[in-house]
């Protein structure tokens, strides 16, 4: 008999959560996890964990506001249309993989004439004609263009290196570990700027400082000055073969949030508190003046905190919203050390307007005109300057109204949006923290801040993308994993059954 409980424990320990001795299930503690943030690093985190720990764990995720966080639609000239992350990359497999587990369509845009312009002149000007565009670039680029989609490819290929590690159980407590083991000179990367890279890669400056100053300003509202990896990632956010899910990107958090049965709570957390053995997450309700859930994600809002608070313990506590002192109010009491989150957000407006373009006033004529205007000069009041299709649409010959997003440093004035547009029918504005300020002087944080707090955003730093997410996401996932069942080799396995 003694013999028969020693080993029911040990065998409970190895295969369970914290078990009791004994069976019933009124013995077994079942683990409590909080999320924070419903963003795609919050939903996939709490997918990925209902797919380690199935129904043995009680999952809340906490957001007060739309899930989906800095992936958004909003409705103008009477369709929907992306405000957020709007691309996705062919080789981002957790986004390829989640849009066809859940069904989700995949749509590719319409056809847009680019131009690259610096203010005065357009330094690059599409055609019609593919080939005849990839001739122009050629033709100012050199080599140069050759070299760098080499670059980029190769990149990528090292970058596909983290699905297999994943896929072994591999998990990091820091930033700085997961880029060193896909590849060591990604860690490099983070302490040189993009500009000085290329540069230590023979690539001239005219293609620097065009191309891909271009680029850079599209992806992240910055120059070249960014750090290297995140730069490269900028790079690849611009080649062909692009893509978006059908009604908008945030359908894909919106469906790990359904499939992971996580309990939605639709409040913001104001504390993390260390509690002998797990955490006391407090939260409020965040209520407007027609007392509805406010919430949006980097804009000035004006909001009243219900000053009743409510107080829940967990095993384990995730953090999938970004911490920086410019982001979070969240307050983290009673930890043995203190919890810093140095650097800032970058901010971005996303203005959306219907209506008719001012030739003139962007130096295009109207019989050739340019639909997707990338700048390479900073002190210009916009970042780009593009015409939009709704996120539903298959057909681009049906009829549909001209909308156009500008991204810029600050709001457009009454005065520029006049400047800019001949006609204005509707105008939407969102205000951003979109993503990190890129420096290479920057250290990248931790994914682990105490046993059991994990910090899913960590991986905004080294870059910030749909697909970055996902893959701090699982890491994370792994992390919790690997400290619940107290065993270092956990989650190498755990996926077999539905493989993503």
């Amino acid at each position: 008999m003694l013999l028969k409980h020693w080993y029911g424990h040990l065998l409970c320990a190895a295969l369970t959560i914290k078990c009791t001795y004994g069976t019933s299930q009124s013995q077994r503690h079942i683990p409590k996890i909080a999320i924070v943030g419903g963003g795609i690093g919050g939903t996939a985190t709490a997918y990925f964990l209902h797919e380690y720990l199935g129904d043995d764990v009680i999952l809340d995720l906490y957001e007060p506001g739309e899930i989906g966080g800095r992936l958004a639609t909003t409705v103008i000239g009477g369709r929907e249309y992306e405000i957020g992350g709007s691309i996705i990359h062919p080789k981002n497999n957790y986004m390829v993989d989640f849009a066809k587990k859940f069904g989700l369509g995949q749509v590719t845009g319409c056809p847009a004439v680019l131009g690259i312009y610096n203010g005065a002149d357009y330094v690059y000007k599409d055609s019609s004609w593919e080939f005849i565009g990839m001739l122009k670039l050629l033709w100012r680029y050199g080599y140069d263009l050759v070299r760098l989609n080499k670059l980029t490819e190769n990149m990528l290929k090292e970058f596909a290196s983290i699905y297999k590690l994943q896929d072994q159980g591999k998990a990091y407590k820091d930033v700085d570990s997961m880029l060193s083991n896909m590849d060591p000179d990604f860690k490099t990367m983070t302490k040189m700027s993009t500009k000085d890279f290329l540069r230590s890669k023979g690539f001239h400056d005219k293609m620097i400082d065009e191309l891909v100053m271009a680029v850079t300003r599209a992806n992240y509202g910055q120059t070249p000055n960014i750090q290297a990896f995140v730069g490269a990632v900028a790079v690849a956010g611009a080649e062909p073969n692009l893509w978006a899910v059908e009604n908008g990107n945030k359908r894909v958090p919106e469906e790990l949030l359904k499939h992971s049965r996580a309990t939605l709570l639709k409040r913001k957390v104001t504390d993390v508190a260390y509690k002998e053995g797990g955490f006391v997450v407090s939260s409020v309700e965040v209520e407007d003046e027609n007392n509805n859930s406010l919430y949006t994600e980097g804009a000035q809002v004006h909001t009243e905190l219900n000053e009743f608070k409510r107080h829940h313990e967990y095993d384990v506590v995730i953090l999938g919203t970004p911490l920086t002192h410019d982001k979070s109010m969240i307050k983290f009491q009673n930890f043995t050390k203190e919890l810093k989150f140095p650097g800032q957000y970058e901010r971005i407006i996303c203005t959306m307007v219907e209506g008719e373009a001012r030739a003139e006033s962007l130096n295009f004529d109207k019989s050739d005109p340019v639909e997707e205007i990338l700048t390479t000069n900073p002190s210009l009041i916009f970042n780009t300057f593009g015409k939009q299709f709704p996120v539903d649409v298959t057909d681009c010959s049906q009829d549909l109204p001209t909308v156009w997003k500008i991204f810029s440093p600050e709001p457009l004035t009454e005065e520029q949006l006049d400047y800019l547009f001949e006609v204005r029918r509707e105008v939407h504005v969102t205000d951003w923290l979109a993503y990190p300020h890129y420096n290479s002087r920057q250290d990248l944080g931790n994914f682990q801040l105490f046993p059991g707090l994990y910090y899913i955003n960590a991986i905004e730093f080294a870059g910030s993308a749909m697909e970055m997410s996902a893959i701090g996401a699982r890491n994370v996932a792994l992390l919790a994993f690997k400290h619940l069942t107290g065993n270092a080799d956990a989650g190498a396995k755990a996926m077999e059954k539905d493989e993503l």
